[in-house]
């Protein structure tokens, strides 16, 4: 840093060198100070799209969001490469952090387009998506308790307390006031094991994935395999980011010996849930069930190596298929 600062008492009018000491600063956490030396840079340059982006986080950083959303609408659309990336997460941060929610979401959607395994970005989408559909939930509750999405999300409540009697009444009384409406009879059908009400239920929800995968699941158990491969397979194909619709129907297809099949389902529940212990060994098991013992064993020692590393302390990227 010193060297910049030396080479600015020499040449105060170098853009470039204002920049490289903002980013300096940056890199020491001192957003005060490089966000001084990129508003000078771009004083000077105001072609810097990095200066733009890097001074847009520092303002981030300080709580400035306004003055960051300025200069990252700036950067985003101008940037390219990493830099674009980095634009494009920090311009969804900052529209999110001034409760522009869904304009955050759909910068934070394009950039995931671009590189679906950005980490960053997936936790934030995820995690603004959660508060979002709560404080939606939260405002019909309030505003409008004695409807039935209001007393559908009050059972909600009441069984995230543990009053699981409590939470069926309140199911119910949202099914009694609108019997067409979709929602409270998957949860009741969910409450008290009824089939049949699920069933019900999807033929009001047809795309209602979850009441597809517990429909699967109590099909299964009751021994009618050929439904619960059906509903488990519309599950999986609306749920994919869930490993649990596939992890059921690979259990189904493999104890009907249709190990390749399972060997699929299981490699999606991977791919959903690389954390997934259970996914791995169904996968590993459907592998070498269907013949396949030399990848069932390559998946067997890089989970095993996996596993290892996490003891160890280290951080690996979990195994995939």
């Amino acid at each position: 840093m010193a060297l910049w600062i030396l080479i600015l008492l020499a040449q105060p009018r170098d853009a470039e060198a204002w920049q490289r000491l903002g980013l300096e600063q940056h890199l020491r956490n001192d957003f005060p100070g490089a966000i001084r030396s990129f508003e000078q840079a771009l004083k000077l340059n105001p072609a810097l799209w990095t200066s733009d982006l890097f001074l847009g986080i520092g303002y981030y950083r300080t709580n400035r969001f306004t003055e960051a959303l300025v200069c990252l609408e700036r950067a985003h659309g101008r940037a390219s490469g990493q830099g674009l990336d980095e634009a494009g997460y920090w311009l969804g941060a900052a529209r999110i952090a001034l409760g522009k929610t869904l304009a955050g979401l759909q910068a934070l959607e394009e950039l995931l387009a671009r590189r679906p395994g950005h980490v960053d970005a997936l936790e934030l989408a995820a995690r603004t998506y959660g508060d979002h559909a709560s404080a939606l939930w939260n405002h019909v509750a309030e505003h409008r308790f004695d409807s039935a999405a209001g007393y559908q999300i009050h059972g909600y409540a009441l069984e995230a307390e543990g009053n699981r009697a409590g939470a069926q009444e309140y199911f119910e009384k949202s099914k009694r006031l609108a019997p067409r409406r979709a929602g409270p009879g998957r949860e009741l059908g969910r409450l008290n094991g009824d089939r049949a009400m699920l069933e019900a239920e999807l033929k009001l929800a047809p795309a209602d994935a979850r009441a597809h995968h517990l429909a699967g699941l109590m099909a299964a158990g009751a021994g009618d395999w050929d439904v619960a491969v059906a509903r488990l397979r519309v599950a999986m194909a609306w749920y994919s980011w869930d490993a649990e619709p596939p992890i059921a129907l690979a259990s189904v297809l493999l104890g009907r010996g249709q190990a390749a099949e399972a060997a699929a389902a299981a490699a999606q529940a991977v791919e959903a849930d690389p954390a997934s212990e259970a996914a791995h060994e169904l996968l590993v098991t459907a592998l070498s069930a269907a013949g396949q013992p030399a990848q069932a064993e390559r998946e067997r020692a890089r989970w095993t190596a996996w596993q290892e590393s996490r003891r160890a302390g280290a951080v690996p990227a979990a195994p995939r298929p």
